[in-house]
């Protein structure tokens, strides 16, 4: 290994709970788990909705222009106009809530891997305090 990657794993190691507090640790994960997926859940609720704002606003752009001008400037350089922002916005729009969708997944995923390092931190603590042997070794973890 490199000076660099023992740094940090020494930091690392250093972040983890000790013997005496570990029922504080505990309490400190689940709460931060909770909070974690209360925040995810109000993300999902807020991704869905401007979705469901940018689809709709799509639709619209796209067939407003038409029926708004009541057909008198048809094929004009003002309707064509008029109907290329439209579909410009709505494209940005669109463009906008496809983006907040993939930070909604990159975020779930964050999370899901966050519970995961946790649940196995806890369960190498657990070993710890135990005195199981490593698996990987075959020495007791001290």
């Amino acid at each position: 290994m490199e000076p660099n990657d023992e740094d940090l794993k020494d930091r690392l190691l250093a972040r983890l709970p000790r013997r005496e507090n570990l029922a504080e640790y505990r309490r400190e994960v689940s709460a931060l788990m909770e909070k974690n997926e209360k925040k995810l859940r109000r993300e999902k609720f807020a991704v869905a909705a401007f979705w469901i704002y940018a689809v709709a606003f799509f639709i619209l752009a796209l067939t407003v222009p038409e029926w708004w001008q009541g057909g008198k400037y048809e094929g004009t350089a003002k309707a064509n106009s008029v109907a290329i922002w439209m579909g410009a916005f709505a494209l940005f729009q669109a463009i906008a809530g496809a983006a907040e969708i993939v930070k909604h997944f990159i975020n779930r995923a964050r999370v899901e891997l966050l519970k995961e390092t946790k649940q196995l931190q806890l369960q190498v603590l657990r070993m710890e305090l135990r005195g199981l042997p490593n698996e990987g070794t075959g020495q007791r973890l001290e």
